[in-house]
């Protein structure tokens, strides 16, 4: 065996791609800062107990190794979005917080051809329910990407009120719900039909099963008040989602819903988006609410943010 040699899906980067990574981390920093985000240096470990209230999606994607001190089981962090959040609570801010972070994170589980180490930046805001918060980091989320130099962003939003608000009709077990996100993610349409083949729901079964269907630009908001049972749901989903096509026009991006899109980890709520750009085959940075992590504790707490994996774009923008 080559002594040299890495772990699948891992590399090495060299000196002119690192000091392309570097400089543009750099500028990004920058950027968030000027807009009042403060910058943390999250912790590359943590108990593995701990993951477990960010849901199965995260713990799966964790490296687990045992820490010799205490023997108990410890993880290597995969996600900064969620040390944040621990971040945030530690320093016991009750209003507005903003912080901002950029470091390595590592995937136990990546996709096909994916890597296993990310450079994650992103920018994280706590304490606003309201679309305000969601905007400014939609808005700060664009910024960035122009940035790293990337032209003809395409934001794809999801509400997972719509799909939730479906799916609480049904009884469903938790090993049930499990397979349908799965399937709603990928669009198996007959994987959602055989996973709900035995519920008496017929009208909410086929609004789930047509979901996948259920995409478009903004004139595909007027049909919220028609596909969804709750038109209380409808009407504050259409009007959010409205609310910020106008606010984002002036910022020369395309603006598209994608109803199924529920991919990401399961601590999510509400509004939820991907940024998309030409060359790059999959979304170049993900983000969304992320309301009452730590809803164990009674302690609810409002957020949202976005992270950009900083080596992917820059590996495929220098391709």
């Amino acid at each position: 065996m080559n002594q040299w040699l890495l772990p699948e899906n891992a590399e090495d980067i060299f000196p002119k791609k690192a000091l392309v990574i570097e400089s543009k981390k750099r500028l990004l920093i920058d950027l968030f800062l000027k807009n009042g985000y403060q910058l943390i240096f999250p912790s590359m470990l943590e108990f593995s107990d701990s993951l477990n209230a960010y849901g199965k999606d995260l713990d799966l994607e964790t490296y687990k190794v045992v820490d010799q001190m205490t023997g108990k089981m410890m993880g290597i962090s995969s996600d900064l979005t969620t040390q944040a959040f621990r971040i945030d609570t530690q320093m016991k801010t009750t209003g507005i917080n903003k912080l901002c972070y950029a470091g390595p994170v590592l995937r136990a589980n990546p996709s096909s051809k994916q890597p296993r180490e990310l450079l994650q930046v992103g920018a994280e805001y706590f304490g606003d329910p309201t679309i305000n918060a969601d905007l400014e980091i939609q808005k700060l989320l664009i910024e960035s990407l122009k940035v790293l130099d990337i032209k003809d962003i395409v934001l794809d939003i999801n509400h997972l009120d719509v799909f939730n608000s479906l799916k609480n009709k049904i009884d469903l077990s938790p090993n049930e719900s499990s397979k349908l996100g799965n399937a709603m993610m990928l669009k198996d349409k007959a994987e959602i039909e055989n996973i709900l083949s035995k519920k008496n729901e017929t009208e909410i079964i086929n609004k789930l099963t047509s979901l996948p269907d259920f995409y478009g630009d903004e004139s595909i908001l007027k049909k919220l008040k028609n596909f969804l049972p709750d038109q209380g749901v409808a009407d504050e989903i259409a009007e959010s989602l409205t609310n910020i096509c106008k606010a984002l026009k002036k910022f020369n991006v395309e603006i598209s819903f994608d109803f199924s899109d529920i991919r990401g980890y399961q601590y999510h709520t509400g509004i939820v988006y991907s940024a998309y750009a030409q060359g790059f085959n999959t979304a170049v940075a993900q983000g969304g609410r992320y309301d009452n992590m730590n809803k164990s504790d009674m302690q609810l707490r409002p957020a949202t943010g976005f992270s950009i994996d900083l080596r992917f774009i820059i590996n495929n923008l220098l391709t």
